[in-house]
């Protein structure tokens, strides 16, 4: 997966927090927020989703 920061959250997208997801996942957000990497897919993040984490981001399947 990758990170794309967005401003505008498309209205249909699932918003989740950083502080919602499990560790590892957050470990995974913090690695790839802000920076052209992928990392494998996580399990409770979806193609589509918003994550909001130090600004909104929205989840890419590699």
């Amino acid at each position: 997966m990758r990170l794309r920061r967005t401003g505008v959250v498309p209205s249909d997208a699932r918003v989740r927090h950083y502080d919602e997801l499990d560790e590892e996942t957050q470990v995974a957000v913090r690695e790839l927020a802000g920076r052209p990497q992928t990392a494998p897919e996580a399990d409770d993040l979806d193609d589509g989703d918003v994550v909001k984490f130090t600004d909104y981001y929205e989840v890419r399947a590699r």
